[in-house]
Parts: structure tokens; C-alpha cells; sequence
């Protein structure tokens, strides 16, 4: 545990907790489809940039007698903002893709969860 002093609201690498873990390392990837533009002669004069998606992974702890609820193909809502380094707004539908579980002699156990969002799909 961190000791603060002179201040009551330190920010250290994590923004914000999720809602039922304890964040030990969150991350995002960013990345688009692309397709290249090309003159008669094969030669690239272009390049479009589309299908934007960001992958995100959160390494956390939950109590052992806690069982996370979540499933796979299924839509998660996060706590913290994503990053906004997609053209698109970073809202949409993330979606779970992983769920890792790992169990330890201590009183929790790991968690890995792998998402993507994508900011164009809306839930129906």
C-alpha cells in the first residue's frame, strides 16, 4: 500500500477500479483494417483506414468465494473510460472475448479478461 501525504486524491497508473476486481494492470490496443490504393501500375497512392476496434486486457484479483458472473460473447460495461485515440468515439459495445481464472494459496484468485470494443455496434 502507497502512503500519500499533503494530499487526499493521489492518481498512480490506474485510473479507476472496475467494479468487482481489484486492478492490477489494465491495457488497451488500438488497431483498424486497412486497404492500400493502387494506380495502373501497382503502385500504392493511398490507403484506407477502417473497422476500428480496441482490445482490452485486465489483469486483476477477486475474493476466492467470489465467483465472477461474467460469460464469454457477452457484453461487459467498464468502469474507466477507454483511451480516445480511435476516430470513431470509444463508446459502442465491448465484448468479452477470454475469461483466464487462475487460483492461488491466498484469498483470491487471478483473473485475466480480454475484451474488444467496437465502437460502431450498439447492443440490440
Amino acid at each position: 500500500m502507497a502512503t500519500l501525504l499533503g494530499a487526499t486524491n493521489g492518481v498512480f497508473g490506474i485510473r479507476a477500479q472496475q467494479t468487482g476486481f481489484l486492478t492490477e494492470s489494465i491495457s488497451y490496443s488500438f488497431q483498424s483494417q486497412k486497404k492500400f490504393v493502387m494506380n495502373h501500375t501497382g503502385d500504392r497512392t493511398g490507403r484506407s483506414d477502417y473497422d476500428e476496434e480496441c482490445t482490452i486486457s485486465i489483469t486483476a484479483k477477486i475474493p476466492a468465494e467470489s465467483e465472477f458472473a461474467g460469460t464469454i460473447a457477452s457484453a461487459i460495461t467498464l468502469t474507466s473510460a477507454i483511451p480516445d485515440f480511435m476516430t470513431e468515439a470509444a463508446s459502442g459495445l465491448t465484448i468479452v472475448d477470454t475469461i483466464e481464472i487462475s487460483e492461488t494459496a491466498d484469498d483470491y484468485q487471478g483473473i485475466t479478461l480480454s475484451a474488444t470494443n467496437l465502437p460502431t455496434l450498439t447492443a440490440s
